[in-house]
């Protein structure tokens, strides 16, 4: 960790696609010499968190995120074809068939795998930078925290899980409840990290950050009409998130707001726009957190 400022951390939130935005944040941080020395990340956040914790730089992330492709990280749910012809037989008994239908539409099998792939990190435990990723246990409702750290305080309604393998900690973290069929693991069943955090801030606090800078994806009102269940899904926990965000950041120290875009999970043609608008946010924050910086 040479070089990193160990007490600075860095909380990524998320928000599907819009966590691109977070590598533009990246490359301002590091071009001005800030370097924090913990990151921790939900849904979104913890894709990019990951990748940048196990060593890929900005510039890295950058070209990675360009190259990004449907292939890369969806892949349908296999039972949900099963489900399709239990559907077609069962017309009649809609809500009998509905029984049969699966945890998610896709799963996050090539997430887990591309992370994998691309930093060449199998395991937690290998990444020397502390970070922590955020995931919900659906079977117990505790917030579940995967990270490389030993030493660790207590937190009541949190499960610290130490050493797991790195793209099963992204894909439980983005498992977006609906979208992505759950992630199983040590008996217990992984879901997006945004039903209780969606913007990491306290998870940075307990790693050990003194000072924490928070990047959330601004809020925007759609008034058009969502045209897929998974645009239902994906509104309908923006909403529900956007208390529990309100409780998130007053962990933090700073806050870089990106602008809100209507950009869906497979809107890849918006990235170049995504990163320079994470770049511009976080130009925007460089004064305070200079300033933050020096106190």
């Amino acid at each position: 960790m040479k070089g990193r400022q160990h007490r600075l951390g860095l909380a990524l939130g998320g928000g599907g696609l819009l966590g691109v935005a977070h590598v533009g944040v990246l490359e301002v941080l590091e071009e001005n010499g800030i370097l924090p020395g913990v990151v921790t990340g939900t849904s979104a956040g913890a894709f990019v968190a990951a990748l940048y914790a196990a060593g890929l730089k900005p510039q890295v992330l950058r070209n990675l995120a360009l190259k990004l492709s449907r292939e890369d990280l969806f892949s349908w749910n296999f039972t949900f074809y099963s489900f399709l012809r239990v559907l077609l037989r069962n017309l009649r008994d809609l809500l009998g068939a509905l029984d049969a239908a699966p945890l998610g539409l896709l799963n996050g099998s090539r997430i887990a795998a591309y992370v994998e792939r691309v930093t060449g990190v199998k395991s937690m435990a290998r990444i020397l930078n502390p970070v922590g990723l955020v995931a919900v246990d659906l079977l117990s409702g505790n917030r579940v925290i995967f990270t490389n750290q030993e030493r660790l305080p207590p937190a009541p309604g949190a499960v610290y899980v130490r050493g797991a393998p790195l793209g099963l900690a992204v894909r439980a973290s983005t498992a977006i409840p609906g979208v992505f069929e759950p992630a199983p693991y040590r008996g217990m069943l992984l879901s997006d990290g945004g039903l209780l955090e969606i913007v990491p801030a306290a998870t940075a606090r307990l790693l050990g950050a003194g000072t924490v800078v928070a990047v959330r994806h601004d809020s925007q009102k759609m008034e058009s009409q969502p045209d897929s269940i998974v645009q239902v899904i994906l509104r309908g926990l923006n909403i529900m998130g956007e208390k529990g965000m309100k409780q998130d950041l007053e962990w933090s120290d700073l806050t870089i707001v990106t602008p809100a875009i209507n950009a869906g999970l497979s809107d890849f043609s918006k990235i170049p726009e995504l990163l320079e608008m994470g770049r511009a946010a976080a130009v925007r924050a460089l004064p305070e957190l200079k300033r933050l910086m020096n106190r």
